[in-house]
């Protein structure tokens, strides 16, 4: 393959950045415009070490640089790869990086080297994508998961039910090859157990992807409710600044306000909306109109309910347009002479948004509306996973309905081929190469 090199730290000033080069000539090309104030070669280092030195341009010295050596095998691509630490400046590292080129390298395109370590057998395709999981993870648990799956433990949980299934077919082949021995593990018993228990574990790789899919991107969150109910307190006191205009006049809110808020693992893309309400005023009509368009567009809606005035039929009403969303109330202005919450079928979180610095339970009604997976179970980590998944659920699903309807072991052959086959193409096996491209489209240049 031909030797890329990209710079893999931000393009941005800072203390120290980091460009790569992975290939067959990178030593040669390092040996070139390296030299170690110690006096040794680049090509007579061994790997995984490290040598101080510099590195010139025609002569002319143009920084002072720690170089990394990783000889193939054993480097992260499978490849002969050098890293080189530099001072962190943009121009200073954009040079050294051109320097790179003119000797011979080429410029890396997004996610090369990791599919270079997919390539050349170093990861699984689910642990190539897991990669930008942990690049992308804005919270613990998010970090978690994409570590189970960089370290192999989706490839595990794949390779153990595809050897379930290849165990049940060769069962197959040897009946049907010599049809007077008939196996006592595709008896439709022992046989319908084992499908069943191979189905579940794909199960609960799947069952929470929708909300881990939610809190990986964000959670799509709509502060809802009547006038002056204080929306847009709660909206400044979960921003941590004043974020949105506030008044006791009803109807101040007009726009639609976004941002983007971190409460404990979960992040919410929070907008701020105009109260709803019955109004002559063009301009405030259509603050309404787009509060109901977020609605549509919503994972979670938080409805603000004034404590003070108590629930009315007209929240009751808007609670109810809320329907198919997850739905979360604040009991607001506690601070106020304020009325008993009323009992509703969702979370309802006590506060007074101007008083209380946390609004507490927060977290904890995230949690109780998006349940995360248990840690150390493997989940699906993107729709191409989730998709092959679900696929292979549904061909076992087939297979188990045929055994119910008393079909003999071999009409299940085809489901349970085409299960593992789709099994196996989430660890990269069998897939097509636009499959690989895009899942390294998604990749940043130099990882």
């Amino acid at each position: 393959m031909k030797t890329i090199a990209a710079i893999s730290t931000p393009q941005a000033p800072g203390g120290i950045a980091m460009i790569r080069m992975t290939g067959e000539n990178s030593i040669q090309i390092a040996d070139q415009i390296f030299a170690a104030f110690n006096g040794i070669k680049v090509t007579e280092m061994r790997g995984y070490t490290c040598a101080y030195g510099t590195i010139s341009d025609s002569g002319e010295r143009v920084d002072d640089v720690v170089l990394t050596l990783f000889r193939a095998p054993h480097s992260y691509t499978g490849e002969d790869t050098v890293e080189i630490t530099c001072h962190g400046g943009i121009y200073l590292t954009n040079l050294i990086l051109h320097i790179l080129l003119r000797h011979g390298a080429e410029p890396a395109p997004p996610g090369e080297f990791t599919k270079r370590a997919f390539l050349n057998g170093k990861l699984s395709l689910s642990q190539a994508e897991a990669v930008m999981d942990v690049i992308e993870a804005d919270g613990r648990t998010a970090l978690r998961q994409a570590n189970l799956a960089k370290d192999g433990r989706l490839a595990k949980q794949m390779r153990d039910v595809s050897d379930a299934l290849t165990g049940i077919l060769s069962a197959l082949a040897y009946w049907l090859d010599d049809a007077e021995e008939f196996p006592p593990e595709l008896e439709q018993s022992r046989l319908s157990a084992q499908i069943r228990e191979i189905r579940d574990k794909l199960n609960a790789m799947t069952a929470h992807y929708q909300d881990g899919l939610i809190l990986r991107a964000g959670i799509r969150t709509v502060l809802l409710g009547l006038p002056n109910a204080g929306k847009s307190s709660v909206m400044n006191r979960l921003c941590g600044m004043n974020r949105s205009i506030v008044t006791d006049i009803a109807g101040t809110t007009r726009d639609v306000v976004t941002e983007h808020v971190k409460i404990g693992d979960y992040t919410l893309i929070l907008s701020d909306t105009a109260g709803i309400r019955e109004t002559a005023n063009v301009i405030e009509t259509i603050g309404i109109e787009q509060a109901m368009h977020e609605l549509e567009c919503g994972d979670l809606v938080i409805y603000v309910i004034d404590a003070s005035v108590g629930i009315t039929e007209d929240d009751y009403t808007m609670m109810q347009k809320c329907r198919g969303r997850k739905l979360l109330v604040l009991w607001n202005k506690t601070d106020l002479d304020a009325a008993d919450p009323p009992a509703l079928d969702c979370p309802v979180i006590c506060c007074s948004a101007l008083l209380d610095e946390h609004l507490s339970g927060f977290d904890a009604a995230l949690r109780e509306l998006f349940p995360q997976a248990e840690i150390g179970q493997p989940v699906a980590m993107n729709e191409r996973q989730f998709a092959l998944l679900s696929e292979s659920q549904q061909h076992l699903d087939h297979a188990i309905s045929l055994l119910e309807d008393g079909a003999e072991p071999d009409f299940l052959s085809v489901d349970l081929e085409l299960a593992a086959k789709r099994l196996s193409e989430i660890e990269g096996k069998d897939v097509t190469q636009a499959t690989i491209d895009g899942v390294f489209s998604r990749f940043c240049v130099g990882k």
